[in-house]
């Protein structure tokens, strides 16, 4: 049996955005996988068992068609082996599970086409021992494929029906004790199977899901359900080299809390915490795009990253960062002031010879630029943010 714990690779990016949504596209990617990673068994065992058919049937039917649906079958599954080998090289992204998913399903029901098509025209009425052959052949090809497909949610039905259907019906209408006893028994057998199919299929989704979930809480903050460090310097490398392929800008924005650890002597750990995800949740609201990320570094210092996003995007974000948190301060309880928050702003086109760590490095002396401003121009500003930006470069 395939892997149940095999997963894409990828961190949870929207990770807790849209966990449920995020986990099952994961789920249905890493299903996927499985399947097209077994391309060459199921080539394997398409071939030869065609073949096997082809030579036990050989001197009793006509040979071109016999001929001509055997070269038929190879060259349908190699192909389809060519393409699952591709296919299995790198997990898909949300794009690319339907379409993925579309190509498994047309596949699969052009193989069970082609074994129907034996079923109804190679079959040899008022011969026990070559239609018998044949039925044999055909159930071990279904059945043989009970595990495999049951990594999809109904591929395996798709496969199934339209073989045994045909096949009970030349079975039942033989002449022939033998036959109407097989006829009778293939409907019970596949009912068996199906029943089978959905056990794995729901065995095996319970565990891939188990395992995504615990990867993504091991690139989650546990106070405010964000993404932590960790995910946080895997993601930036990801956007970068993508960023360096499309030559498309970056940005990061660092923020953290101003005075954080005095307001949080004054007011308790309690509150302290609360502040801490009340700004998780205003970033989340404001990156709102599925290819951005919300990050807390440490402490109370939180990340930002940007792909596809330019000086003017960026001051954007900024800005409406300001504006939620105008928002919090009014609903604050009990007249409590809600800390401001400064901003270090650096947006790059990155070139192969840049590094994650030249960007966070700019990101973090704006932010400190903006630090050193502000406490020259008053201990505690009431309401105001500082924002320190690094120009569009090449760093």
């Amino acid at each position: 049996m395939p892997s149940s714990q095999s997963v894409p690779s990828d961190p949870c990016t929207e990770w807790p955005k849209d966990p449920e949504g995020k986990l099952e596209r994961l789920a249905r990617a890493a299903h996927l996988q499985a399947i097209f990673r077994h391309s060459l068994i199921v080539l394997l065992a398409n071939v030869s068992a065609g073949a096997t058919l082809a030579v036990g049937l050989w001197s009793v039917v006509p040979q071109q068609p016999l001929a001509a649906w055997l070269a038929l079958v190879i060259l349908f599954n190699v192909g389809r082996w060519l393409t699952g080998r591709r296919l299995a090289r790198k997990p898909p992204d949300d794009a690319q599970v339907t379409k993925q998913e579309t190509l498994l399903i047309g596949s699969t029901v052009l193989s069970a086409l082609l074994w129907a098509t034996a079923a109804v025209l190679f079959y040899v009425p008022g011969q026990p021992a070559y239609s018998l052959f044949l039925a044999l052949i055909l159930v071990a090809i279904t059945a043989a494929s009970t595990t495999l497909l049951s990594f999809h949610r109904f591929a395996y039905p798709v496969f199934a029906l339209p073989i045994i259907v045909p096949l009970a019906i030349q079975l039942g209408t033989d002449q022939g004790a033998s036959h109407a006893a097989v006829a009778a028994v293939i409907p019970l057998y596949y009912a068996l199977l199906f029943v089978l199919s959905r056990q794995i299929y729901t065995f095996t989704h319970a565990s891939i899901v188990t395992s995504l979930t615990r990867q993504c809480h091991a690139l989650t903050d546990h106070l405010t359900g964000i993404a932590n460090r960790r995910a946080f310097d895997e993601f930036l490398e990801k956007e970068r080299l993508s960023a360096v392929r499309t030559g498309s800008p970056l940005t990061l924005i660092l923020s953290d809390i101003d005075d954080f650890k005095a307001y949080n002597d004054r007011h308790g750990h309690a509150v302290g915490d609360d502040i801490l995800r009340a700004v998780a949740r205003l970033l989340v609201q404001v990156a709102r795009r599925r290819t951005d990320l919300v990050a807390r570094l440490g402490g109370d210092e939180f990340a930002v990253v940007a792909p596809g996003t330019d000086r003017p995007g960026a001051d954007s974000v900024v800005a409406r960062i300001r504006e939620g948190r105008q928002g919090l301060v009014q609903e604050r309880m009990a007249g409590d002031s809600f800390p401001t928050l400064t901003f270090g702003v650096c947006t790059v086109t990155p070139t192969e010879a840049d590094s994650p760590r030249a960007l966070f490095e700019q990101a973090d002396a704006a932010l400190y630029q903006a630090k050193r401003a502000k406490a020259g121009v008053a201990a505690l500003l009431p309401a105001d943010e500082a924002v320190a930006t690094r120009p569009l470069s090449k760093s």
